[in-house]
């Protein structure tokens, strides 16, 4: 089971495919299996060299309880672990929901190790406060609400994520939340970047719209996935891909 260690902490990956490297960066909650699990991998191993892991906190990469190890720049430090054990001096980044965060946290500060950027479900402006907003008209007025027990009773519909939660370690994956909290105003990491980029979202999640505004600041394209919400449009690879894989193709000409 191969790790990288470089920025001093254990991070569990796996490597598929041949052709320009291409990193995928789960949520949370998720694990870097669950692109093989959603039909991705498959997708993208004859054209690419897919590397998946499990981010800091989750599966097999370690789960310290220290509310520093979870911010941004740690997040790209362990991303640079997996590059740099890898010799990969440049890559393709796709991250989903709190992968699209880590993106973002490449673009902010390694962006010379981006050879272009896609992001999914994530408003790199205001972040989680987007979700939290709308969530708030769904769930019981209360003084304090717990996002993170509001996130579980969510997650654990789908049978795979009921699965790592059950096996995982809830203080850190709290901890992995806390930090995505903590970080807004992206967006113009991704505007100086200058790289290549795709940012796509489910019609019905609440980070749509201000997706759709980042990436025309930014230059980049955007995609609408029809039909559906945040999960939706991690769900379902099938609506995804076609809309992913043409940009691909054409920042690898």
């Amino acid at each position: 089971m191969p790790f990288a260690t470089k920025s001093g902490r254990r991070i569990h990956y796996e490597v598929e495919g041949h052709g320009p490297p291409l990193l995928l960066l789960h949520g949370l909650l998720q694990l870097g299996s669950h692109w093989t699990l959603k039909g991705y991998v498959p997708a993208l191993k004859d054209t690419y060299t897919v590397v998946t892991f499990d981010s800091l906190g989750h599966g097999q990469s370690d789960t310290p309880h220290e509310p520093g190890a979870y911010g941004l720049r740690r997040r790209v430090e362990d991303v640079l672990s997996v590059l740099d054990t890898l010799s990969i001096s440049q890559a393709h980044a796709w991250g989903y929901s709190m992968g699209g965060w880590t993106v973002c946290g490449l673009a902010a500060f390694a962006p010379e190790r981006l050879a272009s950027y896609v992001v999914g479900g994530w408003d790199p402006v205001n972040g989680l406060r987007t979700a939290y907003a709308a969530l708030s008209k769904q769930v019981p007025s209360e003084p304090e609400v717990d996002w993170f027990q509001v996130l579980l009773m969510g997650a654990r519909r789908a049978p795979e994520l009921a699965e790592a939660i059950e096996a995982g370690d809830l203080e850190a994956l709290r901890w992995c939340l806390k930090a995505c909290e903590d970080t807004t105003g992206l967006d113009d990491a991704l505007v100086r970047s200058g790289r290549p980029g795709l940012l796509y979202c489910g019609a019905q999640d609440p980070y749509h719209d201000p997706m759709k505004a980042v990436a025309e600041r930014a230059g980049a394209d955007f995609a609408s996935i029809e039909h559906a919400d945040h999960g939706g449009a991690w769900a379902k690879a099938a609506k995804v891909l076609p809309r992913v894989l043409p940009f691909l193709a054409s920042v690898n000409r």
